[in-house]
């Protein structure tokens, strides 16, 4: 048996989205009224905060913006197309936040089963960790609007934050499903 191992040659989408302004106000509000979080050990994301999986699912500003990247990610990946007659559907499956305070990181981890993730730069510094894509090494440095989309199966990380400020970002994976 021979077996050969191979990075992934997978498409990431890297952009900004329009309304950052509206999400960084609704995220700072929502911090400020307080959040219930999910404890360090039961996740890969080592962070102070981290919400629940379906964080928010009424908010209006939070639905825009998961619905802006579903549409991105139609656009380019065009999923349920390869063999089939009809498109499947790209459905959000969940969705959170992470603050991430000086000595918080996220260990190498994937969204498998999901089929496509985001990660969403809220509130950072040009000084703080990026998202690194452990199979090839590729960097999204952190810039506040912008959203970092991706097949859910590439494993990705953030190293330790060693800055006394906060970065913040939000999370989701969407999921295809038979019309």
């Amino acid at each position: 048996m021979k077996v050969i191992s191979v990075a992934h040659n997978a498409d990431i989408l890297v952009d900004t989205y329009q309304f950052h302004e509206s999400v960084k106000k609704q995220v700072v509000s929502k911090l400020k009224e307080g959040v219930p979080t999910i404890p360090k050990e039961h996740t890969n994301v080592k962070a102070t905060v981290h919400t629940s999986y379906d964080w928010e699912p009424k908010n209006i500003v939070f639905r825009n913006l998961k619905a802006y990247i579903r549409e991105e990610i139609n656009r380019h990946y065009k999923p349920g197309f390869i063999g089939e007659t009809t498109r499947e559907t790209l459905e959000e499956s969940n969705f959170w936040l992470n603050v991430y305070e000086k000595g918080d990181y996220a260990q190498k981890h994937h969204h498998w089963p999901f089929h496509y993730s985001f990660a969403y730069f809220v509130e950072c510094d040009k000084d703080h960790p990026p998202l690194v894509f452990t199979d090839n090494g590729y960097e999204v440095p952190p810039v506040e609007g912008t959203y970092v989309a991706f097949p859910a199966y590439l494993e990705h990380s953030v190293a330790k934050n060693t800055l006394d400020r906060v970065r913040i970002t939000l999370s989701g994976n969407y999921s295809c499903t038979h019309p």
